[in-house]
């Protein structure tokens, strides 16, 4: 039996009252419709990995229960915050609760991250929009995932257009400009990641 090739997620919508490095050159609508068109892309086919960022996972709920694929979306959790997460962040079928670190917001978030993107051999990572956490979710992609596509959509601005314009992402001139400039979402994420949801082999078990 074939395994779905897994994408992994880094998204979320910057919050005004911090960093204004990342909420000055955020475009909402585009992280909005960059999500919904990446879990659209990837759930008919494959699998959608992602840390359920409250701002995000109404996006990716609403995909996933339209395609009948909610079996397909692998969320991140951590117990630090099981008690702030709104119902539609503990919505989906395969939730995975990491451990809190004790009194450290930080030491728990780090965890979770560690652990989500440890869990799976990921075809791609894609960032959209974000803060801090996306740009620390992108260290951990990287080093883990090495050679592995890792994709900061600039148009969303915020987290990911400071990716790619710190001159980290593929270095293919045509990838960088579209991925900077083309708000067809659908068709970007066609064209860069349908070629990567190919079904995996499963491999034979051990008589």
């Amino acid at each position: 039996m074939a395994v779905r090739a897994s994408i992994f997620l880094s998204a979320s919508v910057p919050d005004p009252s911090r960093d204004q490095r990342y909420a000055s050159c955020a475009d909402v609508v585009a992280i909005g419709e960059a999500v919904r068109a990446l879990a659209a892309v990837v759930l008919p086919a494959g699998r959608l990995v992602f840390g359920g960022h409250p701002a995000i996972a109404p996006f990716v709920r609403m995909i996933s229960v339209a395609l009948k694929a909610e079996s397909r979306v692998g969320v991140y959790q951590s117990e630090f915050f099981r008690t702030q997460i709104p119902p539609a962040g503990q919505s989906f079928k395969d939730i995975a609760w990491t451990p809190a670190v004790a009194g450290d917001r930080e030491g728990s978030l780090r965890l979770m991250r560690e652990e989500m993107i440890r869990s799976e051999a990921f075809a791609a990572g894609v960032f959209i929009g974000g803060m801090e956490g996306v740009e620390e979710e992108w260290r951990m992609f990287c080093a883990i995932h090495g050679g592995v596509p890792a994709l900061p959509v600039a148009s969303t601005g915020a987290a990911a257009l400071l990716l790619l314009q710190g001159n980290q992402g593929p270095q293919d001139p045509v990838i960088r400009q579209r991925l900077c400039s083309d708000y067809v979402y659908a068709s970007l994420f066609q064209d860069l990641l349908q070629p990567l949801l190919v079904p995996i082999p499963a491999r034979p078990q051990m008589p």
